[in-house]
């Protein structure tokens, strides 16, 4: 069964076209990730909040990838043993798909 991961980010109006870039040029190491998917970047029509949706094969690939090395080096944070204990991540969820 395939996992979204829903995270939301809101960020102030200096801060969104710089993000907005970066989320375009990124280096997408996850592309390549056992068990990745697929990611989007949503944005509301003002840029006062981002969602970024990633979809995996199963809720351990998604683990997997929130523990590697390749996501701390890219969003330049600490490695947790679990992405539940992450504190960055508090508004973080993580979706089952039915069907």
């Amino acid at each position: 069964m395939a996992v979204i991961s829903y995270f939301p980010i809101s960020l102030p109006p200096e801060a969104r076209e710089g993000f907005e870039k970066t989320w375009m040029t990124r280096v997408g190491a996850v592309d390549t990730f056992p068990g990745f998917i697929s990611t989007e970047l949503l944005a509301l029509p003002d840029r006062g909040e981002y969602v970024v949706l990633s979809r995996f094969t199963d809720e351990a690939s998604f683990e997997a990838w929130i523990t590697s090395d390749n996501f701390t080096a890219g969003h330049r944070g600490e490695s947790y043993a679990s992405y539940k204990e992450n504190p960055f991540l508090k508004s973080h969820k993580l979706f089952e798909v039915l069907g």
